[in-house]
């Protein structure tokens, strides 16, 4: 249970919970400045690449190639098999994608899965290391240079990850790996080159840019920008663009509502090259034995509860007329004395009074045909005995009613 500071009857163990409280908020608005400068430095070093070095091509075929592979390391890696466990991978691919999400810079597997299973259990609120709902600044890289203060870290499974043994040497070494792979080995291609400093500055700094950018886009836009076809009870989002920047990502609506799914994309043209290399690994070769779907009958009904969400919200937004339990109620007899004496241009339909004064020019029998019905009852004629009404033009009805009839009350 959670303590506070009523628990305490000694005033020195009060004091003792409140400067608790007080070094906990205190660790919790702190800055991160190593981290924070870290980030800075390497956007700056990457401003000053792009503004006075120009690599051959062969260098930027490179750098696409390391953004390529670093963002699907964390993409099939990082995200679906270790965060979610989408998929079964066996030891010599998993060794593969630790490198390939070593290469993004976004910290161990061990960190980032946990952090990002925070985000699931607890979307948009405090307790999500980047909420949405602190603002777009913060879910995109903000949340990066704060001291990370997780009070709920506790209650995530960890078992699967320390179980792990590629998981848990990356986690140790993963200082000088990813220096090793994400900075010396771009160098070490470039060199072999010819462009030793293209290597560094695009194949090594402005490919660690691009694969982090790419990447918090999704816990900002996502959050921000899209439709969600599957479900509004978070922020998460979905969209094209999106899926085009991060290889399948995008469609984090999706995802969100159904995060052990290997597919993000569930649509057959939903853009996702992650689920298809996931799926063709799967296909042709022993490395992912198993693979999770969602049931495409939950995915329809999810879908489906979402369109009558819509058609409600549409719904709403249309004027359907007068409320029946507002209408002033009267006899079939005053109904006929009040047209006859104050000349109303009312009929009767059902259990409803209507004043046709304003639509009998538009009547597409004719103002001559609603004269003949002034005061009398009109229902068999309205309902096939002189012409079988749309849909169009019962509902329109509601838009007249000035009174109601009781069904007792009405004489043949």
């Amino acid at each position: 249970m959670k303590e506070t500071s009523n628990d305490y009857i000694d005033d020195v163990q009060k004091q003792k919970f409140i400067n608790k409280l007080s070094s906990q908020k205190k660790e919790r608005e702190e800055a991160w400045w190593i981290n924070g400068a870290f980030v800075i430095v390497v956007h700056i070093i990457s401003l000053i690449a792009l503004l006075t070095y120009t690599p051959p091509l062969k260098t930027w075929i490179m750098m696409f190639m390391f953004c390529q592979l670093g963002m699907l390391g964390i993409t099939i890696g990082y995200h679906r098999l270790w965060s979610h466990r989408a998929f079964e991978a066996r030891f010599p691919l998993r060794i593969i994608l630790g490198f390939m999400g070593t290469l993004g810079f976004q910290g161990s597997i061990k960190w980032w899965v946990l952090r990002h299973r925070l985000h699931h259990r607890w979307t948009d609120t405090e307790h999500d290391p980047y909420s949405a709902a602190k603002g777009f600044w913060f879910s995109h890289m903000g949340w990066i240079f704060k001291k990370p203060y997780y009070p709920r870290m506790e209650l995530i499974d960890s078992s699967d990850l320390n179980a792990d043994p590629i998981v848990k040497f990356q986690h140790k070494n993963y200082v000088p790996l990813t220096l090793a792979c994400g900075l010396l080995l771009p160098t070490l291609i470039g060199s072999f080159m010819g462009d030793t400093l293209g290597g560094l500055l695009y194949g090594g700094f402005l490919s660690r840019i691009i694969i982090w950018h790419s990447t918090f886009c999704i816990n900002s836009f996502a959050h921000w920008a899209g439709d969600q076809l599957y479900s509004n009870e978070v922020s998460a989002r979905g969209n094209l663009f999106l899926a085009l920047l991060t290889n399948g990502e995008g469609y984090h609506n999706y995802h969100h509502e159904f995060p052990k799914d290997f597919r993000n994309g569930y649509r057959l043209f939903d853009w996702d090259p992650t689920k298809w290399i996931i799926y063709v690994i799967h296909l042709f070769t022993n490395q992912i034995p198993s693979l999770i779907r969602a049931p495409d009958n939950e995915v329809r009904k999810a879908m489906l509860n979402m369109e009558l969400i819509k058609l409600q919200q549409n719904r709403e937004q249309c004027n359907w007329g007068v409320d029946p339990s507002t209408l002033p109620v009267m006899t079939y007899k005053q109904y006929k004395e009040k047209q006859n004496r104050e000349r109303k241009e009312w009929v009767l339909v059902g259990e409803f009074v209507l004043d046709v004064s304003k639509f009998k020019d538009a009547h597409p029998g004719g103002a001559k045909v609603l004269r003949n019905y002034y005061g009398k009852d009109s229902t068999k004629a309205f309902y096939g005995g002189l012409n079988i009404h749309t849909k169009a033009a019962k509902t329109m009805t509601a838009m007249y009613r000035v009174a109601r009839v009781e069904k007792n009350e009405k004489e043949e």
